[in-house]
């Protein structure tokens, strides 16, 4: 089974420290906006009742928490029954490990959403949950697609002797809609551009993880079953 090339898995742990430390210094320092919140924010603002403002209305239902926990169950149900039994772990644990790293770092930061927001959203600000839950579930998805398509290239990777996942389209797809939830969380005006970003960052970056993480579970088990399970 192939894994995550070496430099993605690097880059993970600094972006997530990064994530932290920027937190951190928000919550010690009682840091509010910084200039590039703000500046973004005067920007990206919308009028309310616009074209613009439904589509991000759109966006914000359909990854909030209900949103997120019906996408998920609904996708994991179809993995199931297709006895994709990898595709469907996979996906629980990694929105379960992105959910709470995200609710542990808004109640430790406790950073103030801005004031003059045009939709109703409650709790702390950083990081976007939001984000975060788009970048976990479209980056799972995106993985999920990508290892299905290597695995019909099966001949092309028995040819390398340490196989490392490729490029895939799917990526693309992933990629735009993490930008258009985070887009939609600033428009709102219910997060700060940061808030987002660290969100966004803490999604992609477990996403990453918790398939190296079944990865290796799969190559290392001396289950039998439990490595088929993993490897379908």
């Amino acid at each position: 089974m192939s894994r995550q090339p070496s430099w993605l898995l690097w880059a993970t742990l600094p972006a997530v420290l990064l994530v932290i430390a920027f937190g951190l210094w928000l919550h010690l320092e009682r840091i509010g906006p910084t200039p590039i919140d703000q500046s973004w924010l005067e920007f990206v603002g919308l009028d309310k009742g616009s074209v613009p403002y439904w589509i991000a209305v759109v966006l914000a239902e359909v990854g909030g928490g209900t949103g997120v926990v019906i996408c998920t169950a609904l996708l994991t149900g179809i993995f199931a029954l297709r006895r994709r039994w990898r595709s469907a772990i996979f996906l629980v644990t990694t929105m379960l490990a992105g959910i709470a790293t995200s609710e542990i770092l808004k109640a430790i930061v406790t950073r103030l959403r801005p004031g003059d927001q045009l939709y109703e959203s409650l709790g702390f600000s950083y990081p976007s949950g939001h984000s975060m839950g788009a970048a976990a579930l479209a980056m799972s998805l995106a993985i999920i697609a990508s290892r299905r398509h290597q695995r019909r290239s099966a001949a092309q990777a028995a040819e390398a002797q340490s196989p490392r996942m490729g490029f895939h389209w799917s990526f693309i797809l992933a990629g735009i809609w993490i930008l258009g939830m985070m887009w939609s969380r600033t428009a709102l005006q219910v997060h700060w551009l940061t808030d987002t970003i660290a969100g966004a960052f803490i999604g992609i970056a477990i996403a990453f993880l918790v398939d190296e993480f079944w990865t290796l579970t799969a190559q290392r088990t001396r289950s039998p079953r439990l490595a088929l399970w993993l490897a379908g």
